[in-house]
C-alpha cells in the first residue's frame, strides 16, 4: 500500500537554488535531523512530489493537460493523451496517474512532523523549526486538494499509519465536504507561521502566507463548481462499509448550496490581499521591455500588424509582455507568480515539443529544430479573441466563419483570414502557416512557419518522423523563452539556464479569473466586483475592457469568465479541472470536438492544407473522466477503499 506507510524516508535535498526543491538522497533516516542545516535538507524533500514528472504543474505530457486545447502525435502516449481517449483505469492507474505521488508525499509530509517533533535538533531556531511545521502543514494540505481535485472524496491522512494496523481499521474515502473542510484548516494552521514572503532568491517556492491563502481559495472553488455542489453525475455514491462522522456513508452533498460561492469568494479576497503584501502584481509592459532589451530581441512581425506606427509598436510589445509573462523570473521584474518551482524540463519536454521540426541546418547540411508536435485544435484557435475583444463568431467586424480559411491577401499570401486581426495573447501562443514563430530563435533569426512545405515545417514522414509533425496545422508558443536560439553546431539550445525558467503552479491572473468566477456565480451586486477583477486580466492583455451593459444576460457574465480562463490560462494545466469541475466534458471532450486543417499530407494545396477536419484519433468523452481512478492495488489492499464510479 503506498499510502499507509511513510515512503521516501531516505530522501533530503541538496542544496537551495532558486525555485529548486527537488530531494536527493541521503544514506539514513537518523541523519535528516542532526542539525539545522539537514532540518532544512529533510524539509525540501517535503516538496518533491512538485517535481516528480507525474505532477509537475507544466510537464506538458501530464496528465492534467488531457483537454481540449490540443492534440500530439498519433505514435506518442503521453498521460494527457491517455486521458484524452479514456484509457486511463484502475488497472494502469499507478502508472500513468497521480496517486501515488501525492499519497507518497502525505506520507513524507507525516512523517516530517512526526520526527521534528520527536528529535531534539541542536541548534535550530525555534522560529525556523515553527516555520517548518508550517510549510509541511500546507504541504500536506495541497497534497490533499490535489488528489481530492483528481480523485474526489479520498481518505483524510492526517498521521502516518503504523505499518502493523489491521485493515480493518485503515481509513476510507471521507465525504467531499469533510476533506475541504480539512483541507481549509489544515491551511489556517499553516497560515500564521509562513512568512509573508521571502528576502532571499533560493528560497522562492517555498510556502508563503500568499500560496497559502490561495490553496484555500482553490479548494473552495473547488467545493463551489458544480460538480460538487448538487450535480455530482451519481448523487448515490457512497461508502459500504466506511462512515465520516457527521456525514454517515454519503461521499458527496446532493444539494446545491450558494454559501458554498461565498466562501470560495471570501477566500479569493484574502488571497489578494494577502498577494498585494507580499507585492505580488501582475506582470506589465515595462518590465517585459526591460527583459526584452536586455535579451536583445526585436520585435515580433505581425501579420497585418505595422511596427513602424506607434499603435503597431505597442501591440507587438504587448505580444512580447504575454510571452514573458510565464517565462521571464522574479528577479527579473515578474512578480506575477504567486507559488512556483524550478521547470528541470523544459527544455527537453515544452519547448522541443512545441518548436516546429525545422528551424535552421546544421554544419553538414542536416534540417534540425524541435518536434513540432504540441498541435492546439481548431476549437482552440477559434476561441481567443479577435483585436476588438471578442470571439471570432461573435464579432461582426471580423471575417465571416466561411471565409475564415481563405487567404488574407497579405505579402505572404499563405496566411489565413482567421490569423489576422487577432489579440495578443493569440500571436503569443499560437503559430500557423506564415507566421514568424520567435525573432531570435533560428541563430539570432527569425523562423517563418512553412507549413505546406514537406523541406521546411511541413509534413514529411521521410525525413522528419512520424513524431516531429503538427497535427492540426498549428503549434504552440506558450512556455518556449522568447530568448531560445538553436545555433550550430548541433542546433541545441545555447542560452545557458534558459530552460529553468519558472513553473508555474499559481498566478495572479488565475486568482483575479477565480474571484471573477465567484462574483458570477453570486451575481446581483457582486458582477460590478467580478468585472473589476475579469478587466485587470485583459486590461493587461492588451484587450478592451468589458462593460456592466456586456454581461448582463442570463449566464454571459459566467460565459465571459470561463472564456477568459481558457484564453489567460491556455497552456498552463488549468483547462481540463475548468471543465471537469464545470461539467462540461460532453460539450468540450467528445470525439466530435477535436477539429484541425488537413495539415497530415505532404506538400499540399492552399486550399487542401486550409480545410478543417476531424482529427483521426482515438479521443473520447464518458462521465466516468470526472474523476481520477484509485489504483487497484490500493483498493484491493483496503477493504474500507472503493473504486470511482464506472471503473
Amino acid at each position: 500500500m503506498a499510502w499507509g506507510i511513510g515512503v521516501c524516508l531516505l530522501t533530503g535535498a541538496a542544496s537551495c537554488e532558486y525555485l529548486d526543491v527537488v530531494p536527493v538522497e541521503t544514506p539514513d533516516r537518523d541523519d535528516m535531523l542532526t542539525d539545522p542545516a539537514s532540518a532544512l535538507r529533510y524539509l525540501y524533500g517535503c516538496y518533491g512530489p512538485i517535481q516528480n514528472e507525474k505532477t509537475q504543474k507544466q510537464r506538458y505530457s501530464n496528465y492534467h493537460f488531457g483537454s481540449d486545447e490540443f492534440v500530439e502525435c498519433v505514435s506518442v502516449y503521453d498521460d494527457f493523451r491517455r486521458f484524452q481517449g479514456d484509457q486511463i483505469t484502475g488497472h494502469n492507474a499507478a502508472q500513468y496517474g497521480v496517486w501515488n505521488d501525492y499519497i507518497n508525499g502525505i506520507g513524507y509530509c507525516n512523517q516530517f512532523l512526526n520526527d521534528i517533533a520527536t528529535y531534539d535538533v541542536q541548534n535550530l531556531d525555534i522560529n525556523d523549526k515553527t516555520q517548518y511545521i508550517a510549510e509541511a502543514k500546507f504541504l500536506k494540505a495541497y497534497y490533499h486538494y490535489m488528489l481530492l481535485n483528481y480523485c474526489g472524496p479520498i481518505p483524510i491522512m492526517d498521521s502516518q499509519l503504523p505499518m502493523d494496523m489491521d485493515k480493518g481499521n485503515l481509513p476510507g474515502r471521507s465525504h467531499f465536504d469533510a476533506v475541504v473542510k480539512y483541507i481549509v484548516d489544515l491551511c489556517q494552521e499553516a497560515y500564521s507561521n509562513l512568512p509573508i514572503t521571502y528576502g532571499d532568491e533560493r528560497y522562492y517556492g517555498r510556502a508563503t502566507k500568499a500560496v497559502c491563502r490561495m490553496l484555500e481559495a482553490k479548494v473552495r472553488l473547488l467545493a463551489a463548481s458544480p460538480l460538487w455542489n448538487g450535480s455530482f453525475p451519481w448523487p448515490g455514491w457512497e461508502n459500504p462499509s466506511y462512515e465520516t462522522p457527521g456525514y454517515g456513508r454519503a461521499l458527496v452533498s446532493n444539494t446545491y448550496d450558494v454559501q458554498k460561492w461565498k466562501d470560495a469568494y471570501d477566500a479569493c479576497e484574502a488571497a489578494i490581499e494577502e498577494a498585494s503584501k507580499a507585492g505580488h502584481g501582475l506582470m506589465r509592459l515595462e518590465d517585459s521591455e526591460a527583459i526584452r532589451a536586455n535579451d536583445n530581441i526585436p520585435l515580433p512581425t505581425i501579420p497585418g500588424i505595422d511596427n513602424s506606427t506607434a499603435e503597431g509598436e505597442e501591440f507587438a510589445k504587448q505580444v512580447m509582455l504575454m510571452r514573458y509573462v510565464v517565462t521571464a523570473r522574479p528577479n527579473q521584474g515578474n512578480r506575477e507568480f504567486i507559488w512556483a518551482s524550478l521547470d528541470l524540463n523544459n527544455y527537453w519536454a515544452t519547448s522541443p515539443a512545441s518548436i516546429p521540426h525545422f528551424v535552421m541546418k546544421d554544419e553538414k547540411g542536416v534540417p534540425g529544430g524541435g518536434w513540432g508536435m504540441i498541435s492546439p485544435t481548431l476549437y482552440t484557435v477559434e476561441h481567443f479573441y479577435t483585436k476588438n475583444g471578442k470571439l471570432p463568431i461573435d464579432d461582426m467586424e471580423f471575417p465571416r466563419e466561411d471565409e475564415w480559411f481563405t487567404s488574407a491577401g497579405l505579402e505572404n499570401p499563405d496566411i489565413i483570414k482567421l490569423c489576422v486581426g487577432r489579440e495578443p495573447r493569440f500571436y503569443a501562443n499560437i503559430s500557423f502557416d506564415g507566421d514568424e514563430y520567435s525573432p531570435v530563435i533560428a541563430g539570432g533569426r527569425p523562423l517563418v512557419v512553412k507549413a505546406r512545405d514537406s523541406q521546411e515545417c511541413g509534413y514529411n514522414l521521410e525525413l522528419f518522423g512520424q513524431n516531429n509533425q503538427s497535427q492540426t496545422g498549428f503549434w504552440n508558443k506558450k512556455n518556449v523563452h522568447p530568448n531560445l536560439r538553436y545555433s550550430n553546431p548541433g542546433m541545441t539550445n545555447n542560452i545557458g539556464g534558459i530552460e529553468n525558467r519558472p513553473n508555474s503552479i499559481f498566478r495572479l491572473a488565475d486568482l483575479y479569473l477565480m474571484t471573477a468566477e465567484c462574483c458570477a456565480h453570486l451575481g446581483g451586486t457582486y458582477v460590478e466586483e467580478g468585472l473589476k477583477w475579469l478587466n485587470e486580466v485583459r486590461d493587461r492583455a492588451g484587450v478592451d475592457k468589458l462593460q456592466a451593459k456586456d454581461v448582463t444576460a442570463d449566464g454571459s457574465m459566467l460565459k465571459a469568465v470561463l472564456s477568459e480562463r481558457f484564453i489567460e490560462l491556455y497552456f498552463e494545466g488549468m483547462r481540463l479541472e475548468d471543465i471537469r469541475r464545470n461539467m462540461q466534458g460532453a460539450e468540450r471532450m467528445s470525439g466530435n470536438c477535436y477539429r484541425g486543417l488537413n495539415s497530415m499530407i505532404k506538400d499540399p494545396s492552399f486550399e487542401e492544407f486550409n480545410t478543417p477536419c476531424q482529427i483521426k484519433q482515438n479521443l473520447k468523452w464518458s462521465n466516468r473522466m470526472y474523476l481520477q481512478p484509485i489504483p487497484d492495488d490500493e483498493v484491493y489492499a483496503n477493504p474500507q477503499l472503493i473504486q470511482a464510479p464506472d471503473y
